[in-house]
């Protein structure tokens, strides 16, 4: 149900409340990354050395996770703009503990895959199309700073989680894992949404990053930025343009890497650190990766989008590089920091990237088929690590074939460049008013 918006004699002065909504987003994060993708690889590595399954019979759930990830973003970025983001974020927790308990009652190997849809339908709620969503929104001059700062939850999730889910696992099994990680994402995620998040600032009398909200204003023309940030796109117009499918398929590809190298990556390490100190080594590439976030939370509003992610890619594929040539535990630690310094801040990039080339007021329903290309590409990572390890009995060859992808991605991201629009040729109502309405 949308809130109606306060009188201005009611309107609070001091923090911006949107700030307030990014802190909400930090513990989403936590739930999101530390629940929906680190504890993936600790799973299956548990049931690896517990029930001797292949790795490329594993390697099917997570490819159904991202799939089903994949198509319930288009749902999820539709419904978010109509409905905003309470609903779907309620839905997301029950979704992820649904997944869980899922993955505690596993005892075949297919159970898993019913384990890793749940998850999957759980993880589009509350992964970037809704995260994507809130922050823009909320914010326009700081949105790169707010979007960082607001995924900082996802390495405390991963650092956190991960040792103790492992833990778990090794102590009392499979059950006591997945049912403890359920009650922590319905405690963490229902109670904010219910009662902390709201629709959007116009609710407390605000503008976009705090400004006031008066009559006057509104008579006041806009600016282009605000103009253009706000433009009502449709999806066919968007699929028309370079940047809609430059953004896709490079994300896409840099997806593949992200997500096979996280779901492979403790059964990767575990034959010379085990599954406990493989855990370790997770905890150092999610604590690598809340470096990158401060990093890029500082920085970030200095830089385009699409030329971080340049670098980010480049990045991304000398850390699989070192990874795959590195045989001393040393070098497979720094191998994994380097490439964890990276993801976080790769994943911020993919609804910045779409927000800087298409707005905020659209942001749902065209993000939606970005990322479920983005998913696609997550999808097919865990399945190629999977078999091609399988196959060729090493993970080196996939990691450098998978970095030179990423070679590639860096190169073509250049091309994500917010189209031209005929400015002057939009309505004012178009601004303020969703298309189908």
């Amino acid at each position: 149900m949308q809130e109606q918006q306060r009188p201005a004699s009611t309107r609070r002065q001091g923090v911006y409340y949107g700030w307030y909504i990014v802190i909400v987003c930090n513990f989403v994060a936590m739930m999101t990354w530390g629940v929906g993708i680190f504890n993936q690889g600790v799973f299956l590595g548990y049931f690896a050395q517990e029930y001797g399954w292949m790795r490329a019979t594993l390697s099917i759930g997570p490819t159904l996770f991202h799939l089903g990830a994949g198509m319930m973003g288009v749902v999820v970025g539709r419904s978010i703009d109509r409905r905003g983001p309470r609903p779907v974020l309620i839905t997301g927790a029950l979704m992820l503990g649904a997944g869980m308990i899922a993955f505690g009652m596993t005892r075949q190997p297919w159970h898993t895959y019913p384990a890793f849809l749940l998850l999957g339908t759980g993880f589009a709620c509350v992964h970037t199309v809704t995260l994507g969503k809130i922050v823009a929104r909320w914010f326009l001059r700081q949105r790169s700073r707010a979007m960082a700062l607001a995924t900082f939850g996802a390495s405390l999730g991963g650092t956190i989680l991960v040792p103790l889910n492992a833990t778990l696992l090794h102590h009392w099994g499979s059950l006591a894992g997945g049912l403890t990680l359920a009650l922590i994402a319905a405690v963490m995620i229902i109670p904010l949404a219910l009662w902390v998040v709201k629709d959007g600032p116009e609710v407390l009398g605000l503008q976009v990053d705090g400004n006031k909200a008066t009559e006057a204003e509104t008579e006041e023309p806009l600016s282009a930025a605000t103009v253009a940030d706000v433009y009502p796109w449709t999806v066919p117009e968007a699929m028309r343009t370079v940047a809609f499918w430059a953004t896709a398929v490079c994300f896409s590809v840099g997806m593949i890497a992200q997500s096979g190298f996280l779901v492979h990556q403790v059964m990767f390490l575990q034959t010379t650190f085990g599954l406990v100190g493989a855990a370790g080594v997770v905890t150092v590439t999610t604590i690598t990766g809340t470096l990158g976030r401060v990093l890029f939370a500082i920085v970030g509003n200095r830089w385009v989008p699409r030329h971080v992610a340049m670098v980010i890619f480049l990045l991304q594929a000398l850390g699989l590089a070192l990874s795959a040539l590195g045989e001393a535990k040393g070098l497979l630690i720094v191998g994994s920091a380097l490439f964890g310094f990276t993801m976080g801040i790769i994943v911020i990039l993919q609804p910045l990237t779409t927000a800087q080339c298409f707005g905020q007021q659209a942001f749902g329903r065209i993000y939606g088929p970005i990322y479920l290309g983005i998913r696609l590409g997550a999808a097919s990572g865990p399945l190629l690590f999977g078999v091609l390890a399988t196959a060729l009995d090493h993970y080196r060859p996939v990691l450098l074939l998978v970095a030179a992808g990423l070679l590639l991605a860096s190169f073509g991201i250049r091309w994500a460049v917010p189209p031209v629009r005929d400015l002057q040729a939009v309505p004012f109502r178009a601004v303020f008013h969703h298309p189908d309405e």
